[in-house]
């Protein structure tokens, strides 16, 4: 760690890590259900298994000194198949230790398509746990954001505030996460490695404005998004329900993705295109 960083106090994390891209044969595939990679030392990145689930999500958990932050629970409800509940605990147990029964954990989501909220229900009931609504009112409620989409909510999750901003477009409930400590944008459906499928044009359009103009001068570490659906071919997506991608695209973009593709969208204007990048594809 560099003086400047311990200065500012960022968290360095790691992505040297091949990420479980299914199996020629799921009936044989003896990987996990839930890969999980220790970023840094407060943060964890999972992946689910694409042979329980093609869509193959990846799942973020933030820890804070009082709260943890779980964005996404997956594509799968079946706790034998996908014990995402177990896998979190397992983390938050490692990380705060004895400590671990004074921390609420926070299970958030990116958007509210269903592979994102699956898992939702293995969380309910358990101690010191909530679970954020999935329409507008609640995620704006839950964030206090006030003005949606304009407005920029803050959580605390103890000593570490974290910013919510409002993308709408793909889904409706879209939001990115910033964690300042690490300089991570978490982007769920709305920018990764894959097809961007847009629901609304003009207020997907819109969000990437806003969002591009606040990073355009700010840290970003790595933009991670929810999937991955492009192969490390420049342009070449793999089919909707491909469960086998050997040569797929890195997890990881960069500030200056999320500003191609908010050039990419003014460009194209108000009406509608397919558009092929060589590490997204906009999929009006």
């Amino acid at each position: 760690v560099s003086e400047t960083e311990e200065i500012m106090g960022i968290e360095k994390g790691t992505l040297d890590v091949q990420w479980i891209h299914g199996s020629d044969n799921c009936n044989q595939d003896a990987n996990p259900p839930i890969q999980v990679h220790q970023y840094s030392s407060s943060v964890v990145i999972m992946r689910q298994n694409k042979c329980i689930n093609f869509e193959a999500p990846f799942m973020y958990l933030i820890m804070g000194s009082a709260k943890a932050l779980l964005v996404d629970s997956g594509a799968t409800g079946n706790a034998a198949q996908f014990p995402i509940e177990q896998v979190v605990e397992t983390e938050l147990q490692r990380y705060y230790g004895v400590r671990r029964n004074e921390i609420m954990l926070v299970v958030a989501h990116s958007h509210g398509h269903g592979d994102h909220v699956a898992g939702d229900g293995q969380f309910q009931d358990k101690p010191n746990t909530v679970i954020v609504g999935t329409n507008q009112q609640q995620v704006s409620q839950f964030f206090n954001i006030d003005n949606w989409p304009v407005d920029i909510g803050l959580y605390d999750l103890g000593d570490r505030m974290i910013e919510i901003h409002p993308i709408p477009g793909h889904q409706g409930t879209d939001i990115a996460i910033y964690d300042p400590k690490t300089q991570l944008l978490l982007t769920g459906d709305s920018l990764y490695p894959g097809r961007i499928y847009v629901n609304q044009w003009e207020v997907l359009r819109a969000s990437m404005q806003r969002l591009a103009a606040y990073f355009q001068n700010k840290p970003v570490t790595h933009v991670l998004g929810a999937h991955i659906e492009m192969s490390a071919t420049p342009g070449q997506d793999y089919p909707i329900g491909t469960t086998f991608q050997p040569n797929e695209h890195v997890l990881q973009l960069t500030g200056a993705t999320l500003q191609l593709l908010n050039t990419e969208l003014q460009n194209i204007g108000p009406n509608p295109m397919r558009k092929v990048t060589d590490s997204f594809i906009i999929s009006p």
